[in-house]
């Protein structure tokens, strides 16, 4: 059996779909039940969430391994959680990352950082997953696209190498049931460095339409985080994360996909088309 939590994101659920698909038995954590219907009887349901460490040792009781997020935790809380993962019979925990982790005075990265360190200091084998921007964040776009066949860019001309988080989960799927483990720490990203305009004209190919990429000072588009309900707490953070891409500090392509999983990583042209009607 195996726990995943944060089903309902976009890497969590292909993590869930992923364990399936190789005949696994899994169990979700969720604070709703009405979210995870979709699966019917194909996974266990346990109600709660971090916040509450009792409902999420019981949904870690007796688990092979378990898929952890971060969930923007303090972090006394989250090594409260890893103590009672521990306390449950010591399972693999794969967790998911951030690149910013290696990226030095990246306060993103530090965040996650110390949320790796808690697990490793608590003694619990597993691995830590780095990932770097995810070609879902183009979700972001939907509105605008819709509204006025616009792109909002702060990140100018600068490039990252997007990943699929089916690409993610299914490195996560390979950590939590290979032994011995893969490694204890994997930066992922895709295999091809883009930027915003340069996505933006795979997507406006994928869908045939004109798609205009304006470019928005960093400040603009923090705002408009906030006005879509980021934390004010982590404004700062997203300030400097957004900076950091604009100065190439993100620029980093690893072949951690193609070496675990033995194919390529999933190209942004191939996730664009399979997800086009997102977009519609």
């Amino acid at each position: 059996m195996y726990l995943v939590t944060g089903a309902t994101g976009n890497v969590g659920r292909e993590v869930v779909n992923e364990l399936l698909n190789r005949g696994k038995q899994v169990r979700v954590l969720t604070r709703d039940a009405a979210k995870v219907v979709a699966w019917g009887n194909q996974v266990e349901v346990a109600i709660g969430d971090f916040t509450q460490p009792e409902t999420f040792a019981h949904a870690a009781a007796g688990v092979d391994g378990i898929f952890m997020m971060n969930g923007a935790l303090e972090l006394g809380l989250f090594k409260a959680l890893v103590r009672s993962a521990k306390a449950q019979g010591e399972p693999t925990v794969v967790f998911l990352s951030s690149l910013f982790a290696s990226i030095p005075g990246s306060r993103i990265g530090a965040m996650h950082k110390e949320k790796e360190d808690a697990i490793q200091e608590a003694g619990l084998r597993g691995a830590s997953l780095r990932a770097g921007g995810f070609m879902t964040n183009s979700y972001q776009w939907i509105g605008s696209i819709r509204a006025d066949n616009a792109v909002f860019n702060p990140l100018g001309q600068s490039k990252v190498a997007p990943i699929a988080p089916e690409d993610v989960a299914a490195v996560a799927v390979h950590a939590l049931i290979s032994s011995p483990l893969p490694e204890q720490l994997l930066e992922l990203t895709g295999d091809t460095l883009l930027s915003v305009p340069e996505q933006v004209s795979i997507l406006a190919r994928t869908l045939g339409r004109e798609i205009r990429c304006t470019e928005v000072p960093v400040d603009a588009a923090v705002e408009g985080a906030l006005r879509n309900g980021i934390p004010a707490e982590m404004a700062d953070a997203v300030r400097e994360s957004f900076t950091a891409i604009r100065e190439g500090k993100a620029a980093i392509v690893t072949d951690t996909v193609a070496r675990v999983l033995g194919r390529p990583a999933i190209s942004y042209q191939t996730w664009a088309s399979k997800h086009a009607a997102a977009f519609a």
